[in-house]
């Protein structure tokens, strides 16, 4: 290939943002490193479906984390990044806390915290998706869903208001489950397996198609 050619190959930069989904055992030691969940799968994907495209992915999962703690770190993350799109997943720790820790985050705390990291991000330029967090009828995690439908609504709301993409999964992972064994989707209602992370791919990559042609 010459290098005129090389250079009219698009570049398009993807940063994935978020926890433990995001994370999915990527080696903090290596910033090129992908994990192993959907973000993997997504990026192999993406390559076979656009070869021409020169993509870079990043993934900047961190886990047990929450909106306060992605907001401290959304501008050397994501905003420093320069991305071209970013993906955004997060929330169920947020839930999670109450449980874990006897801390509560506020509706408003929350939408706050969200606020500010879709702000910060829509400030750079870059296309931004929403990922729903979700939970699964597993166990004891039954006891997060009154407080993550409240969550839920408020990224809908903001989503709604900003007219983001917004990857429904946990409307989605609720409709699939009521024939299917929800273990085939998270191990413990929250950590997807690899078929769950290939659904939350797929979810994704037909949203981001909308945009890359």
């Amino acid at each position: 290939m010459s290098e005129e050619m090389q250079n009219e190959t698009p570049a398009v930069k993807i940063v994935f943002f978020g926890d433990s989904i995001t994370e999915s055992g990527r080696d903090h030691m290596d910033p090129n490193d992908l994990g192993v969940g959907y973000v993997k799968i997504a990026a192999g994907k993406l390559r076979l479906l656009y070869p021409d495209t020169k993509f870079t992915f990043v993934n900047r999962g961190n886990g047990g984390e929450r909106t306060q703690e992605l907001l401290a770190r959304v501008e050397r993350d994501v905003v420093e990044e320069h991305p071209d799109y970013v993906v955004l997943a997060v929330g169920i720790n947020d839930v999670w806390c109450r449980f874990s820790r006897g801390e509560e985050v506020t509706p408003e705390a929350f939408r706050a915290n969200y606020q500010g990291i879709v702000d910060a991000i829509l400030a750079t330029g870059a296309k931004l998706f929403l990922i729903q967090p979700y939970v699964l009828p597993m166990g004891d995690k039954q006891r997060f869903r009154p407080f993550l439908n409240r969550f839920n609504e408020v990224i809908r709301e903001i989503a709604k208001a900003y007219a983001l993409p917004l990857i429904p999964v946990d409307e989605i992972f609720t409709g699939v489950t009521q024939d299917i064994d929800p273990a085939q989707f998270a191990t413990d209602g929250v950590h997807p397996t690899h078929r769950g992370c290939r659904y939350i791919a797929d979810l994704l990559i037909k949203e981001l198609k909308k945009c890359l042609g």
